[in-house]
This record gives structure tokens, C-alpha cells and sequence, in this order.
């Protein structure tokens, strides 16, 4: 071959390479979780955290995706609306492929309302709670995996009417979440042909005081007693309410977590709150999803660290965004990550079934009662 011929030959090797070689993968898949680590209810934002870095460590031990390994970000909006909006900007500016479970009615309100997502384009996987209002109308951008709150109302008012507990009263926090809950709750009764026998609210705060809601229980002496609440007030009404000697029942969502109410109020006092459960039991050893939780979180989880429900949402909702990560290929986006999770239908994730389409951004309908026992242990 002449000189010219091989001069030739590498010209076009050249201006071919960029379509015959693909660039290599980013070394990392960068994801973040913008939520409370501190305040009213930092400790729902530090359980979901630590169920979230389960999962991606035990990932990135086995390889990645694809060689790549997933990093998470950490950002701590401490309860307050304006700093979510300001971390999810911050973030969206980033290479940040999504985030992971925000925690708060009061933020998710405020970033849907102001369209923040919209704006910046960028996919929320796992929203806590799981209030109405920010469910309906849905956002394109944000993948709800746990049961919607009302899928929770609805089973705890059916368990409590099978079992003749007409009297219902609700006792509710004072914020978005909570009020979209004693509607719910008011819906479902009435489409019974009954009432809620006597509705009171409290404001979130260090230490709440309740003794207007507990003087309005004594009053009206309800069958059941339905608590809408975070993790950490949930506590504190359980041991007010029933250092009162009041007995009747109380049930609750299941952000009033086992290991929050045994804390605060004491094993003894906490016996017997029905939580309603969105997951599985993560201790089970017959559910996929929970046995390689419980083996990653013998090695992952930390020296002294116990296993919870929180924690086994994080891990959970995070191998929802694996698969999606999975789905998209060697070079996600974000926009190549939405049509991913899209594709999501009937998605069997070790037992647990995710089911997201175009139009669908609910993706499980799944709901259990569990009965905290002795020991502080969930029987399901």
C-alpha cells in the first residue's frame, strides 16, 4: 500500500473510532437520598439511610452493574421544606442518575407543588408517606413503590369493623400527611354508614403534649383508636395514652414503627399496637428479598445494629432502582432510567412484585397488620 493509501487508511480509522469504540462507563452511578438525619424525624431518615447503604454495599461487594459502582449520596434537609427544594436543585445540577426515599409530607408537598421535579427532570424512587396528595394527580417523575396510606386505611377500618370495633376515633399529627389521613379514614367509615366517634390532632414537636386528644378519647370511649403519626410521636402517644389505664385498642400506619413505640413507651406498654405493614416481614426465611436482606445485613449492617422494617424498605426500594439501573444499560441517564422503570411490569423483586407502567407510578398494592408481642417482635 502507497504512502498516500496508508495516510488514507488512518484518516478513516480515526473518524470511524468514536462509532466502532464506545466510550468506557462511568466508573460510578451516582444516586442520592435528600432527607431528614436530623430533627422531629431524623431517626425515619437515618433507619431508611441505613437499609439503603445495605443494599448498595452489598451490590458494588458483588461487582456493580455492569463493573460500575453505585454511589450514594447523603444529604441531611432537616425536616425543612426549602432546604429539600435547594438539595434536590443542588443534585439535579450534579451527575446524579435519582433520588431514593425523601421523608416528609411537609418537603414532598412543597417539591410537587412547586413543580421542583419537573423542572429538573430527575426520578424520585420511594416516597415516605404515602399520602393521597402527593400520589394524585401522578407526577411522571416520581415512582411510589410502597402501598399508598390509603391502601393502609383501608386495611386497618376493614380489620377493625371484621372484629366489631364500631367506635373509631382518630388521633392524627397536624401536618399534610396527617389530616389527608383522618379524610381517609372519615371516607371509609362513611361509605360503612358510620362516623369517626371523636378526631384529634397534635402538632410535631420534641415533646408533644396530648393530653387534649387524650381528654377527648376518655370522653368518647372509642372501640379502636386509629394513630396517624411519625415513628417518634407514635411513641410518645402510646406511653401517655396508656399510662392513663385507657385500654382500648390502638392501631397505626407503618411509620409508627415496633422499634420506635417499644422505645419510647416500653416494651409492656407498646404490647399490642397493631402497625399496618407495607413489605414483607423482613425477618421471614420463605420470602427471597428477606433472606438475602437478613445475609447483607449480617454483613453490611454495622456491629450492634438489629434489623427493622424501616430498614428493609430502604433495602427493598434500592433493588428496585438496581433493576431499573439494570434495565437502562451500560450508560444510564436519568431519562433512560424512567423509561427503564416504566418497563417494570409485574417485576418480581425476590417475592415482592413491583408493577410501574407509563401511566402507573404506584408500583405495589401489598399490605399485611402486624401485632407488636413480647420482646418488641412484629407478628404478622
Amino acid at each position: 500500500m502507497s504512502r498516500g493509501g496508508i495516510l488514507g487508511w488512518l484518516m478513516s480509522a480515526c473518524a470511524l473510532a468514536p462509532a466502532a469504540f464506545a466510550a468506557p462507563a462511568s466508573a460510578s452511578l451516582m444516586v442520592a437520598q435528600i432527607a431528614p438525619m436530623s430533627g422531629p424525624i431524623g431517626e425515619e431518615g437515618k433507619a431508611y439511610n441505613l437499609g439503603i447503604r445495605i443494599a448498595i454495599d452489598a451490590l458494588n461487594a458483588r461487582g456493580g452493574l455492569q463493573g460500575q459502582k453505585i454511589v450514594l449520596n447523603t444529604l441531611d434537609d432537616e425536616y425543612k421544606p426549602d432546604k429539600t427544594v435547594e438539595l434536590i436543585r443542588k443534585e439535579a445540577a450534579s451527575k446524579t442518575l435519582a433520588m431514593l426515599l425523601p421523608v416528609g409530607s411537609p418537603a414532598m408537598s412543597r417539591v410537587l407543588k412547586d413543580k421542583v421535579v419537573d423542572s429538573v427532570r430527575m426520578p424520585i424512587i420511594g416516597v415516605i408517606p404515602g399520602a393521597e396528595p402527593l400520589r394524585n394527580p401522578p407526577n411522571p417523575y416520581v415512582f411510589h413503590v410502597r402501598a399508598g396510606d390509603q391502601d393502609q386505611y383501608r386495611r386497618i377500618v376493614e380489620h377493625g369493623l371484621t372484629i366489631g370495633m364500631k367506635r373509631v376515633a382518630v388521633v392524627y399529627a397536624d401536618i399534610p400527611f396527617g389530616k389527608a389521613g383522618l379524610a381517609e379514614v372519615e371516607r371509609l367509615l362513611r361509605a360503612g354508614g358510620k362516623e369517626v366517634a371523636v378526631s384529634a390532632a397534635f402538632p410535631i414537636g420534641a415533646n408533644i403534649d396530648f393530653s387534649a386528644a387524650l381528654a377527648a378519647l376518655r370522653q368518647a370511649v372509642p372501640d379502636v383508636i386509629v394513630l396517624i403519626s411519625p415513628a417518634q410521636p407514635a411513641g410518645q402517644f402510646v406511653k401517655q395514652y396508656r399510662a392513663t389505664g385507657m385500654a382500648s385498642p390502638v392501631m397505626t400506619l407503618s411509620y409508627g414503627t415496633a422499634e420506635a413505640i417499644c422505645r419510647i413507651a416500653g416494651n409492656e406498654m407498646a404490647r399490642g399496637v397493631g402497625i399496618a405493614q407495607v413489605f414483607p416481614n423482613a425477618a421471614s426465611p420463605t420470602v427471597p428479598v428477606s433472606r438475602r436482606f437478613q445475609e447483607d445485613f449480617q454483613r453490611f449492617g454495622g456491629a450492634g445494629a438489629l434489623p427493622t422494617q424501616s430498614h428493609f424498605e430502604g433495602y427493598v426500594t434500592t433493588q428496585v432502582l438496581i433493576e431499573g439501573l439494570r434495565r437502562s444499560g451500560a450508560a444510564p441517564t436519568r431519562e433512560k432510567l424512567i423509561q427503564a422503570l416504566e418497563s417494570m411490569r409485574e417485576a418480581d423483586i425476590g417475592g415482592f412484585m413491583v408493577d410501574f407502567s407509563a401511566t402507573r407510578r404506584t408500583g405495589s398494592r401489598f399490605v399485611d397488620i402486624g401485632i407488636i408481642s413480647n420482646n418488641c417482635k412484629l407478628v404478622f
